[in-house]
């Protein structure tokens, strides 16, 4: 796992729910590895590559907070001889144009939308209600979109 800011909520629940998602479905996991690459491409590219030499062939999915520190991973793959779709997988966040077209190619195994504008039709949805008196919660959903 290679995270974002430990701070950010963003960086928290795409860990969580990453490897909840997996568990949810029956999926055993051990983390190997997890580590803060502060959502840097350089960062990404360093840390997945340490990982790949110290585990070798037990690592099997590298997951990635956003788009930028997977394009680092990939690349630590590619260096590392390995094969994303082959023998490791990676996954992504943002819905980068590259990396749609990784997708797209093979070369990446997956990513996804932070729907900012599903975020920003619900937060002005939000808004209306609180000025039409309505109570609103705290904390409101807005699902992440897979790229296929």
């Amino acid at each position: 796992m290679i995270e974002g800011d430990p701070e950010n909520i963003d960086a928290q629940y795409r860990t969580q729910f990453s490897i909840k998602y997996l568990t949810d479905n029956g999926i055993k996991v051990k983390c190997l590895d997890d580590q803060v690459g502060n959502w840097a491409q350089a960062k990404g590219q360093e840390l997945c590559a340490n990982a790949l030499a110290k585990f070798g062939k037990q690592v099997e999915v590298v997951f990635c907070n956003n788009d930028a520190m997977a394009l680092g991973a990939a690349a630590a793959i590619q260096a590392a001889g390995r094969t994303v779709g082959k023998d490791i997988y990676l996954v992504g966040v943002d819905a980068l144009d590259e990396c749609v077209e990784m997708v797209k190619k093979g070369t990446m195994t997956g990513t996804v939308l932070n729907d900012h504008i599903g975020q920003s039709h619900k937060a002005v949805d939000v808004a209306v209600e609180l000025l039409n008196g309505k109570a609103i919660n705290n904390y409101y959903w807005v699902d992440y979109v897979m790229v296929k």
